[in-house]
């Protein structure tokens, strides 16, 4: 590397030799072409975060003293179990030994910034550990081990207890308006995703609805859409007397103000769809399809585009034989 692009160096800093690309132009006949040209740079080197080394180090010892744990566990649980079951299970049933704790353990981890959500993991945790043990314990003493049942008993408290010590180095306590600007947070997004899921069935509920609910469906909506809800005050309030309000007219008989026009409900006289066509067929199960739609225009439905494609999926649904037809 020439000195032009030699880079001064800090005392005392450590540096490492990189490439690093520069542009050179050449000019021809007054074209230009420019192309990256390699170069050999330094860089200063970072020192080295042993916190973070050691840290990233005892993550790895615990999770393989985990594995270790899981294995042993799974191994003598499934002994001990073994006469009872097939091996395969007992060595299953092992498994929801050592897997509880671990659950447990994974459940902590995540609300490590919460001490009150995350109490009810750790202690739950602590109590499958003590059956997990147990179990390890009685297998070697069952084997007139209960030395090796004991220790062997103890993987499994020293996975948990550096378990514990690592969530309690990650775990950043919450100042009580920080925690509770958080938790309002979390219900807000909590509600919002709640009432989403909610209306999203709702809607296809209702798409469904209108797609095969015909007039009656129709019908009533509008007799929803009509009704009229009337409060009344609660019996222990003793409303003040209010002011008599002038009685309106009487029809015929004039006035300044006239009465609201109250909503007019249909009602609906006729039979619906499915009872005629369940009727029509008792009566001729080979009736046609044409046949059934005259049938339930006659009855008084109106005529409409989806009649024919309504009365045939309502006697699918009356005689399900009809589709082999």
């Amino acid at each position: 590397m020439d000195e032009a692009t030699e880079q001064a160096r800090i005392p005392g800093v450590r540096y490492r030799k990189i490439t690093r690309y520069r542009e050179e132009t050449t000019v021809i006949d007054g074209v230009p072409s420019t192309r990256q040209v390699p170069y050999d740079g330094w860089e200063p080197v970072p020192p080295r975060e042993w916190d973070e080394m050691i840290l990233r180090g005892v993550t790895g010892l615990t999770i393989g003293i985990t594995l270790i744990a899981v294995v042993a566990t799974t191994a003598s649980v499934g002994g001990l179990l073994s006469e009872m079951v097939p091996e395969p299970v007992a060595i299953g049933m092992g498994v929801v030994f050592v897997s509880s704790w671990v659950a447990c353990v994974a459940l902590d981890w995540l609300n490590r910034v919460n001490p009150d959500q995350a109490q009810p993991a750790r202690i739950a945790g602590w109590v499958a550990l003590a059956i997990s043990m147990g179990a390890v314990f009685t297998y070697g003493y069952t084997l007139n081990q209960p030395w090796a049942g004991a220790f062997g008993a103890c993987i499994d408290l020293l996975s948990k207890g550096l378990w514990a010590l690592l969530i309690r180095h990650h775990a950043v306590p919450l100042d009580e308006g920080v925690a509770h600007w958080v938790t309002q947070q979390e219900q807000k997004l909590a509600s919002r995703e709640l009432l989403s899921g909610r209306l999203l069935r709702l809607n296809r509920r209702a798409a469904y609805q209108r797609a095969v609910g015909g007039v009656e469906y129709q019908a009533a909506g509008a007799i929803l859409a009509n009704a009229q809800t009337t409060s009344l005050p609660p019996a222990e309030q003793t409303p003040e007397p209010a002011p008599s309000a002038p009685v309106p007219p009487a029809a015929g008989q004039g006035g300044d103000e006239q009465q609201a026009p109250v909503p007019t409900v249909t009602e609906i006289d006729r039979q619906s769809i499915a009872a005629i066509v369940r009727e029509v067929i008792a009566q001729n199960p080979k009736v046609s399809d044409a046949d059934l739609v005259t049938a339930v225009k006659t009855a008084g439905h109106p005529d409409r585009p989806n009649l024919a494609d309504t009365v045939r999926r309502t006697a699918l649904r009356v005689d399900p034989a009809r589709k082999a037809s």
